[in-house]
C-alpha cells in the first residue's frame, strides 16, 4: 500500500490506489456471491482437506482404504491454506474462501509489482480479468496459488542487489513456496534463473552463486518427482496433442488458453481490447520502445509464451500442460510493454493522458461483473436442490455422483462434474472417484486400491450399472426431470430422498441389497 500512496500524486486524478480497490472489490464480487463456484475440481480439493484430517485422527474409512499424507508433496501449500481456512470456517465455505484469497492476492501482486516498478497502472487493470482463466474453471487451485509466488520471483531475482544473509533468505523462502505451490511453477522458476542470465546479460558466476543456494530444494523436487511420476497404475500416463505449435497462433487455440473459461462475446472482446491496448502502447512509443518497456517482464512473458507455444496438451495426467501457461505470458507482456499511461524516463509525468486509467479500471469492473452475472445464472438455474440433498446424507456415506448435464451454455468447462464431492467434504465418507488416487494428492492411497465399479462416471455417469450401484448408499444425481425418470427406471432400487420436478439435483438412496466392500484388491506401490 505505501506503493500505491507514494506513486499516487504522479497519475492524478485516477491513483493507483484508486485502480487497486476497484480491481479488487471488482474480482471478489463473483467468487464472494457464488457459495458453489463453476470451477470443477475445487471440491475434490477441499475434501483432501478432510481426508488430511480424518488420516491425522486415524479414523476409520467406509470404502476400507488406508491414506498416506506426503508432507513434502511439492503440492501442499495450497492445503495448508485451506487447513486453515477450515479451522475458522464451516467446511463448505472453505473452497469458495480459497479462491477468494487466491483472487486478492493476485490482485495485490500485480498492482504492486506495477507500481514498485512503475509500470502502467491501466496494464495492471487488465491483468486483473486474467484471474478468471480456463486453469480457475478447471479448478487447477495448486496451480493458481503459484501464478502470483512467480511474478514476485521475476521480480526479486531480476534486482541486480548483492547477496545478503537477508537475499538469501528471501530467495530460499520463495522457492520453497513456489515449490509447496506447484512443481510446474518450481520448474519455471529454475528456468527463469537461466533465461534471465542470458537474456539480462548477468554474469554466470553470480547466477551460479545465487543458484547453488537452490540446490537443495530442487534435489528435493527431483526425488519426489521420480517417486510420482509412475508411481500409481489408477491413472493413464500419455502424451496427447490437439493443436499443432505452428498453428496455435493463428487458430481459437490462442484465445481459449488466455482466458477460456466462457462462453460468448465478452473474453474475445477482452482479449481483443488488451491486444489493443498492446499495440496502441508500441505506436505511442515506436520511437523510444525500449526505454519504454520493462525487458524484465517482456522476457518472463516470452518464456511463459514459448511453454504455451512448444508444450503439449497432456503430459502424463496433467492436463493443459501448455495452455495453463499463456494467462501468465500475457500478464507479464502487460507489465513489460509500453504504456499509454507511462511515458518514457525522464519525461514529464502530466503529460500522460489520464482516460486510459480509467477506461482500463471499467473494463475491469466490467468485466468482473459480467462474470458474476454468469456465475449467479448458474446458481440459478443449475444448483436448486443441492443444498437440501447434502443437508440429508448421514456421517460417513458411500455417494457416486453423476453428472447428467455435462454442458453448460456459457461456460467451456464442466463445472457440475465433481460438485456432488461435497457430499465427501460436508460429511466424510466416501465417493466414487477421489484425488487420493493420483500419486502427487497431499493425500493419497497407501496402496493401489483397484475398484470394480465402472471406471470414469464423472466423465460418463450413462454407463452406471446394476452392480455398481452395490457398492455405495447414496446416489447424488444432476439432470432435468427426463434424466433422472429414465435413471428411475433404468434402476427401480432407487428411493428418492430429496428433490421433485423443478429442481436439477436429487439425493437417492440405494435400496437394501448386498452389500460390497468398494476396495476388492491392493497392489502394493
Amino acid at each position: 500500500m505505501p506503493a500505491f500512496i507514494h506513486c499516487g500524486p504522479s497519475l492524478w486524478p485516477l491513483p493507483r490506489w484508486a485502480v487497486a480497490g476497484a480491481c479488487a472489490l471488482a474480482v471478489a464480487l463473483p467468487l464472494w456471491t457464488t457459495p458453489f463456484p463453476p470451477v470443477t475440481d475445487l471440491p475434490q480439493h477441499v475434501a483432501q482437506v478432510r481426508l488430511w484430517f480424518e488420516t491425522l485422527a486415524g479414523m476409520p474409512h467406509p470404502d476400507g482404504a488406508r491414506y498416506i499424507i506426503q508432507w513434502w508433496t511439492p503440492y501442499s501449500l495450497t492445503y495448508w491454506l485451506m487447513g486453515g481456512l477450515w479451522q475458522v470456517l464451516p467446511p463448505v465455505r472453505v473452497g469458495q474462501a480459497m479462491l477468494l484469497l487466491q483472487a486478492l492476492a493476485w490482485v495485490f501482486l500485480v498492482h504492486w509489482l506495477a507500481a514498485r516498478r512503475q509500470r502502467s497502472a491501466a496494464a495492471a487493470a487488465l491483468a486483473t480479468t486474467l484471474f478468471f482463466n480456463h486453469t480457475l474453471y478447471w479448478g487447477f487451485v495448486s496451480f493458481m496459488t503459484g501464478g502470483p509466488l512467480f511474478l514476485l520471483w521475476v521480480h526479486t531475482t531480476a534486482r541486480d542487489a548483492p547477496l545478503t544473509r537477508r537475499r538469501q533468505l528471501l530467495l530460499v523462502s520463495l522457492a520453497a513456496l513456489l515449490y509447496a505451490a506447484h512443481a510446474l511453477w518450481f520448474a519455471m522458476a529454475l528456468l527463469w534463473f537461466g533465461v534471465m542470465a542470458w537474456g539480462l546479460r548477468r554474469p554466470w558466476r553470480t547466477v551460479l552463486h545465487n543458484g547453488l543456494w537452490l540446490l537443495p530444494l530442487a534435489a528435493l523436487a527431483a526425488l519426489m518427482y521420480s517417486r510420482i511420476g509412475y508411481a500409481t497404475t489408477l491413472v493413464e500416463h500419455k502424451t496427447l496433442w490437439r493443436t499443432p505449435v505452428v498453428w496455435r497462433l493463428f487458430t481459437p487455440w490462442l484465445p481459449e488458453s488466455v482466458y477460456g473459461g466462457l462462453g460468448g462475446f465478452v473474453e474475445p472482446l477482452a482479449l481483443t481490447g488488451v491486444g489493443l491496448w498492446l499495440v496502441a502502447g508500441l505506436v505511442r512509443h515506436r520511437r523510444r520502445w525500449r526505454s519504454a518497456s520493462d525487458p524484465v517482464w517482456l522476457l518472463a512473458g516470452g518464456l511463459c509464451l514459448a511453454a504455451g507455444l512448444l508444450l503439449p496438451y497432456q503430459y502424463q495426467y496433467t492436463i493443459e500442460f501448455a495452455e495453463r501457461w499463456m494467462p501468465a505470458a500475457v500478464t507479464c507482456l502487460l507489465l513489460g510493454a509500453p504504456a499509454l499511461d507511462v511515458p518514457p524516463p525522464g519525461n514529464d509525468t502530466r503529460s500522460v493522458p489520464a482516460w486510459p486509467r480509467a477506461v482500463a479500471t471499467a473494463g475491469c469492473v466490467v468485466f468482473c461483473g459480467w462474470t458474476a452475472l454468469v456465475w449467479q445464472a448458474f446458481q440459478r438455474d443449475y444448483l436448486p436442490g443441492l443444498p437440501e440433498a447434502l443437508a440429508a446424507l448421514p456421517s460417513q456415506p458411500r455417494v457416486v455422483g453423476l453428472d447428467f448435464v455435462k454442458e453448460i451454455p456459457g461456460f467451456r468447462r464442466r463445472p457440475l462434474m465433481q460438485m456432488p464431492a461435497y457430499a465427501q467434504v460436508l460429511h466424510g465418507g466416501a465417493y466414487s472417484l477421489s484425488f487420493a488416487k493420483f500419486p502427487q494428492s497431499f493425500v493419497r492411497y497407501e496402496t493401489d486400491a483397484v475398484v470394480r465399479w465402472t471406471d470414469g462416471l464423472e466423465w460418463s455417469p450413462e454407463r452406471l450399472t446394476e452392480r455398481d450401484l452395490d457398492y455405495f448408499d447414496f446416489v447424488l444425481a444432476v439432470g432435468d426431470r427426463w434424466a433422472h425418470e429414465r435413471l428411475q427406471t433404468k434402476f427401480p432400487r432407487l428411493q428418492p430422498v430429496t428433490g421433485d420436478d423443478h429442481t436439477p439435483w436429487r439425493l437417492y438412496r440405494i435400496g437394501a441389497h448386498a452389500r460390497h466392500t468398494l476396495i476388492v484388491s491392493e497392489h502394493p506401490r
